[in-house]
């Protein structure tokens, strides 16, 4: 007998987003955003992509970012499994159904609704700052962003009052703009690589994405003294 489905289990800190929403924060971005403190680096933190602790044993700097904002020690946030991070960050199992009904939780997943809902917002911010209104419209209603349901050339053109041919060439051209760096990583920023999963990311944001990582890896292994000054200067 075969699998009926196939889940995929995301590794999330819950002890930080617990913190998080206890402290009143609609989401992971708006707590990065008032704290000031970079949206990527603590998505990867929660994640255990990046280690919490440093080679010398210190708190990285973006950890003590976030102790500081919740109030929290080191071991309110982290296990000691949680400290060494984690090399591998989501798993794929296959499941009969029987045995999928007893995975779920009718409890709503709060880390993975707060991430998803991060990762959408900014997805469609991406869209809407990228793209001419008409565009970015018919992009959403093709692809289903708004309600998920994907919908045709043809019942866009009805909308619009425009050919099916007139809709190809404005999604078209839509999608060639949403190509450009800029907003390919304002798509990056929104966590989508989280929520989508590396794989099905196009080329050119996966060729983006392993760039900019590693001029930010570059950057993060800086002394945490000379990181707190810039921070510094450049809030001030």
């Amino acid at each position: 007998m075969t699998n009926d489905y196939r889940v995929k289990i995301l590794i999330r800190n819950e002890r930080i987003l617990k913190l998080i929403e206890d402290k009143g924060y609609v989401s992971v971005r708006k707590f990065c955003a008032i704290e000031k403190i970079s949206y990527q680096r603590v998505t990867e933190l929660i994640s255990g992509k990046l280690k919490p602790i440093r080679a010398s044993g210190e708190p990285s700097f973006v950890c003590k970012q976030v102790l500081k904002a919740l109030g929290a020690e080191i071991e309110d946030c982290f296990t000691a499994r949680q400290l060494k991070g984690f090399n591998k960050r989501s798993f794929e199992i296959k499941v009969k159904e029987q045995d999928l009904k007893k995975l779920i939780n009718p409890t709503v997943n709060h880390e993975t609704k707060m991430i998803e809902q991060d990762a959408k917002n900014n997805i469609r911010h991406a869209i809407e700052i990228g793209l001419q209104p008409k565009e970015a419209a018919m992009l959403k209603m093709k692809f289903g962003f708004d309600d998920g349901k994907e919908q045709t050339l043809e019942e866009i053109g009805l909308t619009f009052g425009v050919s099916r041919e007139r809709v190809r060439q404005i999604i078209a051209k839509a999608q060639r703009k949403m190509c450009h760096p800029n907003v390919m990583r304002q798509i990056l920023k929104s966590g989508a690589d989280e929520v989508f999963g590396i794989k099905n990311l196009p080329i050119n944001l996966k060729r983006i994405k392993k760039e900019d990582e590693r001029k930010l890896d570059a950057f993060m292994d800086m002394d945490d003294s000379f990181l707190e000054r810039l921070t510094k200067k450049h809030l001030n």
